[in-house]
């Protein structure tokens, strides 16, 4: 019963934390925490583990990008290579999120953070990401079949 007693007690003095997010750096949190297999509440518990260090310190990552976060590399990449899909990673170039996340305090502070957020539609920029992929994957197929009969 003490034991029992002891538990409550510490479930008691347990604080929450919570943190406001855009919907899309949600997305990207959630993304990262799939790819790491983790839940965003251990992921969060990891990084501030990790304390300041974790801030520079190379772990890869792998997270693929919405439409809307694609860079002129992107784009260029994406022309050479078909059926690339730009991502977001310990390998390439920094993530403009990261920056966004931090830019929070200034929108917080100027009162933009929520307008900002309600503008951001998520789900339109998933489809539109994905409808983008699926149309360049069949018009490399198609142009990889035409290759193919020509070579008849």
């Amino acid at each position: 019963m003490i034991l029992l007693s002891q538990a409550n007690q510490l479930l008691l003095t347990m604080k929450t934390v919570s943190i406001r997010l855009t919907e899309k750096q949600h997305h990207y949190i959630a993304a990262l925490s799939k790819d790491q297999m983790r839940s965003i509440e251990h992921l969060m518990w990891l990084s501030l583990s990790h304390g300041i260090d974790s801030l520079f310190s190379e772990t890869p990552y792998h997270v693929e990008k919405l439409h809307c976060d694609f860079s002129e590399k992107d784009h260029e990449s994406m022309d050479k290579h078909p059926l690339h899909t730009p991502s977001a990673g310990y390998y390439t170039e920094r993530f403009s999120l990261f920056d966004e996340i931090a830019d929070n305090v200034l929108a917080d502070i100027d009162g933009t953070f929520e307008s900002a957020d309600e503008e951001f539609d998520l789900q339109l920029a998933i489809s539109h990401t994905k409808a983008l992929h699926a149309a360049r994957k069949k018009d490399f197929e198609a142009k990889q079949a035409a290759k193919k009969e020509a070579a008849k």
